[in-house]
């Protein structure tokens, strides 16, 4: 990006380009904060019959106490 011997003007086109880049990632990181707190809100808030909504239920039985073999 060589503009001449004028580095006015190269810096302003360099602040431009940093500019438009700022607000590119500020709307990406706006859209991220979107899902992330849609997410949050849906899998952490506790349901009507005031059980915990995140926990894993478990299908088998754990054996705490195992063979050491």
């Amino acid at each position: 990006m060589d503009i001449g011997i004028n580095w006015h003007l190269r810096f302003r086109e360099e602040i431009k380009y940093l500019k438009e880049e700022l607000e590119l990632s500020e709307l990406q990181l706006a859209i991220a904060e979107r899902k992330l707190k849609k997410y949050e809100n849906n899998n952490t808030r506790s349901t009507r019959n005031r059980k915990n909504n995140n926990v894993v239920k478990l299908s088998g039985r754990i054996y705490t106490k195992r063979d050491p073999t």
